[in-house]
C-alpha cells in the first residue's frame, strides 16, 4: 500500500514514521515557486505521520495512517498527485526530485597515541587536542616540570616524532627557546597540544 505526504514550506511538514518507506518527492510547483512538497510512501506497516508546524510556537501532532487515504499501487498515488495539481489552466508542474542527503555525522576525532621516550618508551592514547604537560600527568609519562604555566621552562622537550601533529609555537615558548631549538623540535609541554601521534624525548 502508498500514502501520500504532503508538505507547504514555512507552514508545516509531514514526516513519515515506523513501517513507512519514501519511494518517491515531488514538489508542487506554481508560477515559479514551490507551493507543496509531496512524498509517496510505501506503508508497510500500521503507522502514525507527524506533522510539524512549522510556526512559532512549533508544534507536532501525530496521525495515524489508518487517516490516510491509501492506495494498492505506486501507479495509483502518481495520478492521484496529477489530480491534485491540475487546476485550469494555472501554471502548475509536478517535479520529481532526489530525496534531500541525510547529514553526514562529523567524523570522529581521532586518538592521538603519545610515545614518551625516556619512559622506557612508555606509550598512553589520548583524546584530540590535549595538552602534552597534563597527559604526561595524568598517564605517568615522566616529562619534567615545575611551574606549568611557560615561565619556567623545566618542561622543555623535543617532539621526535609527529612534529605536524602539534599545535603552533606559542611566545611563551618563544621567550625561552630560540629559533635553533624551535627549528629541531623542542617545545614546552605545558604549551603544546597534541592533535595527532608523537614521540617525546626530554
Amino acid at each position: 500500500m502508498y500514502v501520500i505526504l504532503t508538505s507547504k514550506p514555512g507552514q508545516f511538514r509531514s514526516e513519515p514514521g515506523a513501517g513507512m518507506e519514501p519511494r518517491e518527492h515531488y514538489d508542487y510547483v506554481l508560477c515559479g515557486r514551490v507551493r507543496a512538497r509531496f512524498v509517496v510512501a510505501e506503508l508497510q506497516a500500521a503507522s502514525r505521520v507527524r506533522i510539524v508546524d512549522e510556526a512559532d510556537p512549533a508544534a507536532v501532532n501525530e496521525v495515524p495512517s489508518k487517516f490516510l487515504p491509501s492506495f494498492e499501487r505506486l501507479e495509483q498515488a502518481r495520478g492521484e498527485l496529477e489530480t491534485l495539481v491540475r487546476f485550469g489552466d494555472l501554471d502548475a508542474q509536478l517535479v520529481r526530485h532526489e530525496p534531500p542527503a541525510a547529514p553526514v555525522a562529523p567524523a570522529a576525532p581521532a586518538t592521538p597515541r603519545i610515545t614518551f621516550i625516556n619512559n622506557k618508551e612508555r606509550q598512553v592514547s589520548a583524546p584530540a587536542n590535549s595538552n602534552l604537560l597534563r597527559v604526561s600527568l595524568r598517564e605517568q609519562g615522566g616529562i619534567p616540570f615545575k611551574c606549568g604555566g611557560g615561565v619556567c621552562g623545566t618542561c622543555k622537550c623535543r617532539i621526535v616524532l609527529g612534529r605536524e601533529n602539534t599545535d603552533a609555537v606559542k611566545p611563551k615558548e618563544r621567550k625561552i627557546l630560540d629559533e635553533a631549538q624551535l627549528a629541531q623540535g623542542y617545545r614546552l609541554a605545558c604549551q603544546t597540544f597534541v592533535h595527532g601521534d608523537i614521540a617525546v624525548a626530554w
